[in-house]
């Protein structure tokens, strides 16, 4: 079969590659759809440990099983991955889709639409909060500005550095007010929207911007921080934490059985009330592009259609 490789060195390229064969307690998937995420590259460049032999990329996508069932799936069996024509899953990591959902959505509302619901549950967002998205461009942050919508927040922030990007989401209704950062003094910026401090932060980016954002929160804020694009580490005083929690929150480690019920929730969510993302899709001979297109920062979910 046709996929993607992983060579050891992190470069990318379609090649032929054996074909996966039943296993007990896996499903073999036709895919016909894959998506790439920050973590896909990060894995590449050896951000989780050195690249020890080739592997095949993609963490999520969208299938049929043998009985035609249409799935989404995660997780697939080293070396297998999502950018082929067939991988090999895990049972407990594939799981039955709406079909009134397209496939770029589906992919584009699971890894990160877990990303961004599981901390905002965990923020327990109350009627009339003021809340704040770090890094809202991105599919987390779009799927994030509609949650915190959702869940009752009376002011919605969307905070990020492209500024035609976070107008379009201000069109759109998800947000209420939006700050630019990297353009000057960004605690000022996002105090200046914040409505008095903010209740709830979900940080999709860390670094720099979450020292500030913490600084713009009111007493009692709670700050949820799942990624690390700006910077893997914060400067904060004491001062800066009294009355207010920072908590970091890992959603792809949990069990499937709790990954599965977070997706069949935010699937309801998306059927229910019409939570949508902004995808880039890419057929599967423009793999290569698709790769090149996430590590430019595309405000979009990749994904590459077979």
């Amino acid at each position: 079969m046709k996929a993607a490789i992983i060579a050891a060195d992190g470069s990318f390229a379609l090649a032929d590659h054996a074909a996966p064969l039943a296993a007990d307690g896996c499903h073999v998937v036709d895919v016909s759809a894959a998506g790439i995420g920050p973590t896909d590259l990060m894995r590449a460049n050896g951000f989780f440990g050195p690249v020890t032999g080739a592997y095949v990329p993609g963490g999520e996508g969208v299938g049929t099983l043998a009985d035609g069932t249409r799935v989404y799936f995660g997780h697939s069996a080293a070396p297998f991955g999502a950018i082929a024509e067939q991988t090999l899953v895990p049972d407990a990591e594939v799981w039955p889709c709406p079909a009134q959902l397209a496939d770029d959505q589906v992919i584009a509302l699971a890894i990160s639409g877990t990303g961004a619901l599981i901390p905002m549950e965990e923020a327990r967002i109350q009627p009339g909060d003021n809340v704040l998205i770090l890094g809202a461009t991105g599919p987390v942050g779009q799927i994030a500005l509609q949650i915190a919508r959702a869940f009752g927040a009376g002011h919605v922030v969307a905070a990020a550095r492209n500024p035609e990007r976070l107008a379009a989401l201000a069109v759109r209704g998800w947000a209420d007010a939006t700050a630019q950062l990297g353009s000057g003094d960004d605690e000022a910026a996002l105090k200046a929207v914040s409505n008095g401090g903010f209740d709830v932060v979900l940080d999709v980016i860390y670094g720099p911007p979450a020292e500030a954002a913490m600084r713009a929160t009111r007493p009692g804020a709670r700050m949820m921080s799942i990624g690390v694009q700006a910077g893997q580490t914060v400067s904060l005083s004491l001062r800066d934490l009294v009355f207010r929690s920072h908590i970091g929150v890992g959603t792809g480690q949990r069990p499937a059985a709790e990954r599965r019920a977070a997706f069949h929730r935010l699937m309801a969510m998306a059927t229910d009330k019409g939570l949508t993302v902004d995808t880039a899709v890419f057929s599967f001979d423009r793999a290569a592009d698709a790769w090149a297109a996430q590590a430019g920062s595309p405000h979009a979910k990749i994904v590459i259609q077979r």
